[in-house]
């Protein structure tokens, strides 16, 4: 069978050409039912760009590059929240001739060796990544390159760049403002190393809500990744001290699985001498035991955002215009 092309969907569907290539980029000018007419026919027709010569006529690379960590400290199980957004990455750019390559980005000081690494090979054309610092020196480096990029997370710098991000500062205060409610007075935060800009925003919504509900607050109220590679060893350790903790709040779901079983180890209740609440991605926490309460982080939506900002800038937009705060939803249980 002939290779389809966008002249071969224009006779299938009786529209032109150019109808059939703008509804294919999804563009803004084709309504909605035309789009989901032309892809019904891509798809039945079997028609996939020719990614090699639209880039010799166009003279764009279209891949994307995300640079995600797959294991942090403390994972048992890989980063869970990294396959969410690449799964969202992926879903905002379909019907677009972009697709998504992922370099696994090791934690450390050679955070910036992935990005120039794709930035000099030209392996892609436009870039993606996480776990922002506050001076963060792969942004100076894309700036100084004119490289688009786009981040989830912020920084503080004065370079303006697009980001989506988690408004933490909001999560953190809500967290601790739930554990106040059970009546805890000795509440910890598990969370990563303060290298990152969204531990900042977290460190301060938690200080906000000591100031205003009463519970202890210091900087010993943080309990960083980095102080244990076994949550579970951790938790028993620290439940089974005089005045431990009697409420948590954990910053991923592979901690809260973690000190839920630390805390039987040490003969603790959930729900009732202790309380804990977790930051999730997923829907993994309802099948603990006890159920946990979440204030889930939508990473596909997150993803979906990040592509189509960075297809923005690519098409020339402002960076600094390009920026997202999301808040996390409340799920009891």
């Amino acid at each position: 069978m002939a290779h389809a092309t966008l002249k071969t969907i224009a006779e299938y569907t009786g529209l032109s050409v150019t109808t059939v290539s703008r509804a294919l980029k999804n563009g803004d000018d084709v309504k909605e039912p035309t789009k989901q007419k032309v892809r019904e026919a891509a798809e039945k027709l079997g028609y996939a760009p020719n990614l090699q010569g639209l880039s010799l006529r166009t003279g764009r690379n279209y891949t994307i590059a995300a640079v995600v960590p797959v294991m942090k400290p403390g994972d048992v199980c890989g980063d869970i929240s990294s396959l969410p957004l690449i799964t969202g990455l992926t879903s905002g750019l379909k019907g677009t001739p972009y697709h998504v390559c992922v370099l696994p980005a090791e934690i450390g000081d050679n955070m910036l060796e992935p990005i120039r690494y794709v930035v000099e090979s030209g392996l892609a054309g436009g870039l993606v990544f996480n776990l922002t610092k506050p001076n963060d020196p792969r942004v100076t480096y894309l700036s100084e390159h004119n490289f688009p990029f786009v981040c989830f997370g912020q920084t503080e710098m004065s370079v303006k760049h697009a980001f989506v991000d988690v408004d933490n500062f909001d999560a953190s205060y809500r967290a601790c403002e739930y554990l106040s409610k059970q009546g805890c007075k000795r509440i910890r935060m598990i969370t990563s190393t303060k290298d990152y800009t969204y531990v900042w925003h977290k460190y301060y919504g938690m200080k906000r809500a000591a100031m205003e509900f009463g519970f202890e607050f210091s900087d010993d109220s943080l309990i960083y990744d980095s102080y244990s590679e076994n949550y579970r060893k951790f938790a028993a350790q620290l439940f089974s001290k005089p005045d431990s903790p009697d409420g948590i709040f954990c910053g991923s779901e592979v901690s809260a699985l973690g000190f839920l079983a630390g805390a039987r180890d040490a003969g603790r209740t959930v729900g009732k001498d202790l309380h804990l609440i977790c930051l999730e991605g997923c829907d993994l926490p309802s099948q603990y035991l006890p159920a946990v309460p979440g204030l889930r982080q939508d990473f596909i939506g997150i993803g979906e955002q990040l592509a189509k900002f960075l297809l923005r800038i690519i098409d020339g937009e402002d960076p600094s215009k390009l920026q997202e705060i999301r808040k996390v939803e409340f799920i009891p249980r």
